[in-house]
C-alpha cells in the first residue's frame, strides 16, 4: 500500500484555466481515464460507448476544449458511463484542457490518471494495462505502437519518421529512457508524479502539446519508474487523417515544443541553480594544459622575444631596462622600448622569489592561462547563469592555429593578455550598477593590459566609452581614464626621460612608416619618409595590408578552434532556433540584458584592437586571439540568453563544451604522437646552451665585444640574456634577401661603422659569402663558430 503522504500537494500556486464541471456521477475507481477533445463528432461518441462496452477500471473524465458540435450533450455522455465533462472556457490548447483535467483528477482524490486521445484512433483495451503498471509503482507509462503486441495501422511515413527518429530520440535522450513512440498521447501518469514539486505542470506556459513532451522527459530525470504498455493506433486507410495538427508552420510549432522540452526549457528554476565547481574547472584547465606542459618544459621553444623578456626581467631591480641584447635602432642608446615592462616585471619578481630562471615565463604564461580559464568561466556564469560555457571558450583557443598554445610555451603576453580582458569582462558584466569606484577598478585592469601590450594602448578610452554608454555617467567613464593613466604613468616619466618622447615604443615608426615592408629592426641611414610626408601614400599601405588580414581571419574560421567554434554554435544554435518556433520562448529578450551587451560591447573593442596590427602590418595568427575568444563568447552567450529556463540555457552550454571537448580530444589524439620528443635533452641545456658560452669563450679578453648576429634572431637574443654579451640581431633590411632593393652594400658597412660592430657571427651557411665578400671579414682564428672580424672601422 502506498504511503499517504505522497498525494500531500500545494495547489494555491497552480495555474488552471477557467472552465465549467458537468459532473454526471459519483467516484467510483481510484483511477481516472482522461480523453481531451474538441468538436470530434462521432468518432468521440463511438470511442466513448467502446469504453463503457469495455468494463475498463477507471472514471471516465471528459476534457472538452469547448466543442459546438453538440457531440458532448449530457443526453449522450451521461448514459455512456461519463462521470464528468469538464469545459474549458479559459484560453489554451490540448495542454490547458490536460492542466484542467488533471488538476481536478488530483484534487478528487483520485491515485493516477490514463490519457487518451478522443479521435477514435486508439484501441482502448489498453487502458487496463495501463492502470495495471500504475498499481505496479509506475509514475509514468507511455503507450506505444511499436513495442510487440502493439499495431500501427496506416500510419501516414511523414509521422512515422518524425516520431521514430526525430521525437522519439530527443526525448529519449532528455529523459534518460528509452522511448518509442513519445507522440502517441495514449499514456498513463501517478498522481504522485503529478504533484511532486519538482515536475510542476500546472503552469501557463502549458499550452499546446508540450505538457506531453515535459511529462515524457521529467519523470526519468528525476528518478522516477517509468514503464511502457503495448497499444494499438488505427488511422484511417481514406480519407482526411483525424489531427488538430495543420501545415508546416504547426509542424515546426510541434517541433519546436519537443526542442524545448528536450533541452530543459519547462524545467522549474529554482531546482537548477548553477553549481559552483571552481574545482572541478581548475582540474579540467591543468588536465587540458598538462600535455602540453611536459612535452615543453625540459626544452621550451622560446622565440626572440622570449628571451627579450627574461632578459629585460633581469634589470628590473638594477639599471631598469638597459639591455645588452639590441635590437631596435631607432635611438642611440642602451635603453630598450622594444617591449612593455608588465611582463618581464612580472618575470623579474617570480624568478627573484623563486629562482625559476629562464623558464620563469614559461611558467607564469601557463599559469596566467589557467587564471584566464577561470575567469572566462566566471565571466560566462555571470552573463548566463550557467556552467562551462566560459571555460569551453577559453579552452577552445589551445586549438588555434599559434595563437595561445606557442605563447604559453615560449613565455609570452598573450595569455596574461586574455587573463586581464576577462578582468575588464568581469567588472563590466558583474552584477549591479558600475559604480565610480568600480570603474576605476576597471581603468586600473585596462592600464595593466596596455603595459603588458602596447597594441593595447586604445583600451582604456574605448573601455570607458562601453562603461558610459549604459550608465550616462561621465564620472565613470573619467574613473576608468584616471585610473588607467595612474598605472601608466611610471612608463610614460620613464620614456619622458629616457627617449624624451611621452609614450616610447619602437613600433610608432613602423606604423607611420610609408614602406610596407617597414620592420621594427629594419636600420636606416638617413629618416624614411612616413605619413606626413604622403598621407594618401601612408592609407595605400595601411589599405595593402588588408588581404593578409583577411587571410589570417579565414585560415583561424577553418582551424579546429574555428570547426569547434562553428559546431559548438550549429549545435546550439540549431536547437534554439526551432525552441524559438514554440509558442513559448524567454519573456525577455537575450539582448536586453545588459551584461550581455557588455560581452558583445568588448567584443567590438577586440575586434578594434587589431587595428594597430593593420597599421603596423605586423598581423599574426596570435594577434586575433581575443577576437575570436569574445566573439564566441558574445554569440554563444546571445543562444544561451534565448533559453526558457535555467536547465535549457545549460543545456545549450554544456553542447557547446561537448563540442570543444570533442575538438580537443580528437585534435590531442591526431597530434599527440607528433608532438613527443624524439630525445630527451638535457634539462640543463636550456638555461646553460653550450653555443652561447662557446661564443663567450671565442670573445675571451674582449667580453663586450658588439657582435652583429646573421641568420639566427633568437641566438642573439639569448646569448645577450644568459650571458650578458654584446649581441644584436642583424636589420632585417639588410637580409632575408632583400639587401640589393633595400640597403645595399655601401649602406650595410655603414650600419657597422654607426653601431660599432666588433664581430659578425654567421649562423648558418647562407649568410657566408655575405659577411666574407659584401662586408669583407675574414674568419677569427681559434673559434669552432663561425666568428667574423674583428671589424676595422
Amino acid at each position: 500500500m502506498r504511503d499517504p503522504t505522497v498525494y500531500a500537494f500545494d495547489d494555491s500556486e497552480w495555474e488552471v484555466p477557467a472552465h465549467e464541471v458537468a459532473l454526471y456521477a459519483d467516484k467510483r475507481h481510484k483511477h481516472a481515464l482522461v480523453i481531451p477533445v474538441i468538436n470530434e463528432g462521432e468518432r468521440i461518441r463511438g470511442q466513448l460507448l467502446r469504453v463503457q462496452a469495455a468494463n475498463l477500471p477507471v472514471d471516465v473524465i471528459v476534457a472538452d476544449g469547448g466543442s459546438t458540435d453538440g457531440s458532448l450533450d449530457a443526453d449522450f455522455v451521461a448514459p455512456a458511463g461519463v462521470r464528468c465533462v469538464l469545459t474549458k472556457t479559459g484560453p489554451g490548447k490540448l495542454s490547458a484542457q490536460l492542466r484542467m483535467a488533471y488538476a481536478w483528477v488530483i484534487r478528487q482524490g483520485y491515485d493516477g490518471v490514463v490519457t487518451i486521445d478522443g479521435n477514435g484512433k486508439d484501441g482502448v483495451e489498453a487502458v487496463a494495462a495501463m492502470v495495471a503498471k500504475l498499481e505496479e509503482g509506475c509514475d509514468y507509462v507511455q503507450g506505444s505502437r511499436y513495442l510487440p503486441g502493439g499495431e500501427a495501422e496506416n500510419t501516414p511515413l511523414e509521422r512515422t519518421i518524425a516520431n521514430r527518429l526525430i521525437h522519439a530520440p530527443l526525448l529519449s535522450i532528455a529523459g534518460r529512457r528509452i522511448f518509442l513512440d513519445t507522440t502517441n498521447g495514449f499514456r498513463a501518469y501517478s498522481t504522485r508524479y503529478l504533484t511532486h514539486p519538482q515536475v510542476k505542470p500546472f503552469r501557463d506556459i502549458f499550452q499546446v502539446y508540450n505538457l506531453l513532451f515535459y511529462l515524457t522527459v521529467r519523470a526519468g530525470q528525476l528518478g522516477l519508474k517509468v514503464g511502457h504498455c503495448p497499444v494499438v493506433r488505427r488511422y484511417p486507410d481514406s480519407g482526411k487523417v483525424p489531427t488538430k495538427i495543420g501545415g508546416l508552420s504547426s509542424k515546426l510549432a510541434l517541433l519546436g515544443e519537443t526542442v524545448v522540452a528536450a533541452t530543459g526549457g519547462y524545467t522549474p528554476d529554482e531546482d537548477t541553480e548553477a553549481p559552483a565547481l571552481w574545482g572541478w574547472t581548475l582540474l579540467i584547465t591543468l588536465l587540458v594544459c598538462l600535455p602540453l606542459f611536459i612535452s615543453t618544459v625540459i626544452s621550451p621553444p622560446y622565440s626572440p622575444d622570449s628571451w627579450a623578456f627574461y632578459e629585460l626581467s633581469r634589470t628590473v631591480f638594477g639599471d631598469f631596462y638597459r639591455v645588452d641584447h639590441i635590437r631596435s635602432y631607432t635611438a642611440d642608446t642602451p635603453y630598450s622600448a622594444a617591449f612593455p615592462p608588465l611582463w618581464p616585471s612580472l618575470i623579474g619578481v617570480v624568478d627573484a622569489a623563486f629562482g625559476t630562471g629562464a623558464r620563469t615565463g614559461l611558467y607564469l604564461a601557463f599559469a596566467s592561462f589557467a587564471a584566464f580559464a577561470l575567469l572566462s568561466e566566471k565571466v560566462g556564469r555571470a552573463v548566463t547563469g550557467v556552467a562551462w560555457f566560459g571555460l569551453a571558450a577559453a579552452l577552445a583557443l589551445l586549438l588555434g592555429p599559434k595563437m595561445v598554445g606557442i605563447e604559453m610555451t615560449a613565455g609570452r603576453t598573450v595569455p596574461l593578455q586574455l587573463a586581464l580582458f576577462a578582468l575588464i569582462v568581469l567588472g563590466l558584466t558583474r552584477g549591479g550598477a558600475i559604480s565610480v569606484w568600480r570603474g576605476a577598478a576597471i581603468g586600473a585592469v585596462t592600464g595593466l593590459a596596455v603595459l603588458n601590450r602596447f597594441d593595447a594602448l586604445p583600451l582604456p578610452i574605448l573601455v570607458a566609452a562601453l562603461t558610459f554608454w549604459p550608465t550616462r555617467k561621465p564620472g565613470v567613464a573619467l574613473a576608468v581614464i584616471g585610473a588607467a593613466l595612474a598605472i601608466l604613468s611610471p612608463w610614460i616619466t620613464y620614456s619622458l626621460t629616457t627617449f624624451g618622447s611621452v609614450f616610447a615604443t619602437d613600433n610608432a615608426g613602423v606604423a607611420t612608416s610609408l614602406d610596407p615592408r617597414a620592420f621594427v629592426t629594419d636600420w636606416w641611414p638617413t629618416p624614411q619618409p612616413t605619413m606626413a610626408d604622403d598621407p594618401l601614400g601612408w592609407v595605400g599601405k595601411v589599405i595593402g595590408h588588408t588581404p593578409r588580414f583577411i587571410w589570417i581571419a579565414g585560415s583561424i574560421a577553418v582551424s579546429p578552434l574555428g570547426l569547434a567554434y562553428a559546431v559548438a554554435v550549429a549545435m546550439a544554435g540549431g536547437l534554439a532556433a526551432f525552441a524559438l518556433r514554440a509558442p513559448h520562448k524567454a519573456e525577455v529578450s537575450p539582448l536586453a540584458d545588459k551584461s550581455l551587451r557588455a560581452v558583445i560591447g568588448f567584443a567590438a573593442i577586440t575586434a578594434l584592437l587589431l587595428g594597430p596590427q593593420l597599421l603596423t602590418g605586423y598581423i599574426e595568427y596570435r594577434y586575433f586571439t581575443a577576437a575570436f575568444w569574445a566573439g564566441f563568447l558574445a554569440l554563444g552567450a546571445w543562444i544561451i540568453g534565448t533559453g526558457i529556463s535555467r536547465t535549457q540555457r545549460q543545456t545549450y552550454a554544456c553542447l557547446m563544451a561537448i563540442s570543444v571537448g570533442v575538438a580537443l580530444v580528437s585534435v590531442a589524439a591526431l597530434k599527440g604522437a607528433a608532438t613527443l620528443p624524439t630525445h630527451a635533452p638535457a634539462w640543463s641545456q636550456f638555461d646553460e646552451p653550450r653555443d652561447v658560452r662557446v661564443l663567450e669563450q671565442c670573445l675571451g679578453d674582449t667580453p663586450k665585444a658588439r657582435v652583429m648576429v646573421l641568420g639566427d634572431d633568437t641566438f642573439a637574443a639569448k646569448a645577450g640574456a644568459l650571458a650578458g654579451l654584446t649581441t644584436m640581431m642583424a636589420p632585417r633590411n639588410m637580409m632575408d634577401g632583400r639587401l640589393q632593393d633595400q640597403l645595399g652594400v655601401g649602406s650595410a658597412r655603414a650600419f657597422l661603422k654607426e653601431q660599432r660592430v666588433d664581430y659578425a657571427l654567421v649562423m648558418g651557411p647562407a649568410h657566408t659569402s655575405f659577411a666574407q665578400e659584401d662586408l669583407g671579414l675574414a674568419r677569427a682564428p681559434g673559434c669552432p663558430l663561425a666568428l667574423y672580424g674583428p671589424v676595422t672601422r
